[in-house]
């Protein structure tokens, strides 16, 4: 009879063991699969805050209308994936076209882009940023494109060179999120 129950004592605690397991490895896949898990996470959203490579304070040129959203770019003037991320030069002046407000979020000091080198051209590059504001975000590599809502509802993830279908992916998320402001229209809208 102790042989019995500790038969079955031994094939439980095995169970357990094997569900426990099962339910780690899917969170570790899920984790690795990064785009998916930031497309639907919510996550509190402050705009960057930051100096420039000039060690200012970010501003805005206060004649631009209410942003509609804000736009951070991980780039830098030196990667050679972020000169061929054409489908970026695409999507900016859609970005623009809506409203969207571009930050340039730059590894380095020394990795700003030169005034004729910067997408959109009312972009501002930031070199110096909390680091509590970076580490809710994937920031792996360059480039990287993250865009939010101005509530900071994250609309769009993405690690690396875009493709066409990222780019429509994108640019499906920014108008559905211009319909949304168009037929819900706020009060007040933030002007950061």
């Amino acid at each position: 009879m102790k042989n019995n129950l500790f038969g079955r004592f031994i094939t439980i605690a095995l169970v357990v063991i094997m569900a426990s397991n099962a339910f780690i490895l899917v969170r570790i896949r899920l984790l690795i699969n990064t785009n998916a898990i930031l497309r639907y996470k919510k996550i509190s959203y402050i705009v960057p805050d930051g100096l420039t490579p000039a060690t200012t304070k970010l501003l805005w040129d206060e004649s631009l209308p209410a942003p509609s959203g804000w736009v951070v770019r991980y780039a830098s003037n030196g990667c050679f994936y972020c000169k061929l991320d054409f489908e970026w030069e695409r999507l900016a002046p859609q970005l623009e076209l809506l409203n969207y407000r571009t930050i340039l979020l730059l590894p380095k000091e020394e990795n700003q882009f030169d005034e004729n080198q910067i997408i959109p051209k009312t972009a501002q590059q930031i070199a110096f940023i909390k680091m509590d504001w970076i580490k809710q975000f994937r920031f792996t590599g360059t480039p990287t494109v993250v865009i939010f809502d101005t509530n900071g509802r994250m609309l769009w993830h993405h690690n690396g060179i875009m493709s066409n279908a990222d780019y429509e992916s994108a640019k499906k998320a920014i108008t559905n999120n211009a319909k949304i402001m168009n037929e819900f229209p706020r009060r007040k809208r933030s002007g950061y």
